[in-house]
């Protein structure tokens, strides 16, 4: 095996950098327009992803709280109807023992 040396080396880096500018502005002339619109895209896509994640958590915090307030709600009207049936029973049992009694 023979081992090329520095200069050979720096010769071939040297000779591949025009090919590598023409291939580059082929690749350019070729596909760039497409690639920026792709990137607008993806940039526009993005955008409307952080959007709706924003509305979503809004829609999900106000969705939240009123679930929360239908809980107190709900809480509130299920101690007024056991209140209301306690004195109902109270009642009754009154009118039981009246009975009974005479």
């Amino acid at each position: 095996m023979t081992a090329a040396s520095l200069h050979e080396l720096r010769a071939a880096v040297s000779s591949r950098q025009p090919q590598d500018e023409r291939l580059e502005q082929v690749r350019e002339l070729l596909l760039g327009d497409h690639a920026r619109d792709m990137e607008q895209r993806l940039g526009e896509l993005a955008a409307r992803i952080d959007e709706l994640e924003t509305t979503v958590s809004r829609q999900l915090d106000a969705l939240s709280a009123r679930l929360d307030a239908i809980a107190g709600t709900t809480e509130a009207d299920r101690r007024s109807a056991f209140h209301d049936l306690a004195l109902s029973v109270e009642a009754l049992a009154e009118r039981i023992r009246a009975l009974s009694r005479g």
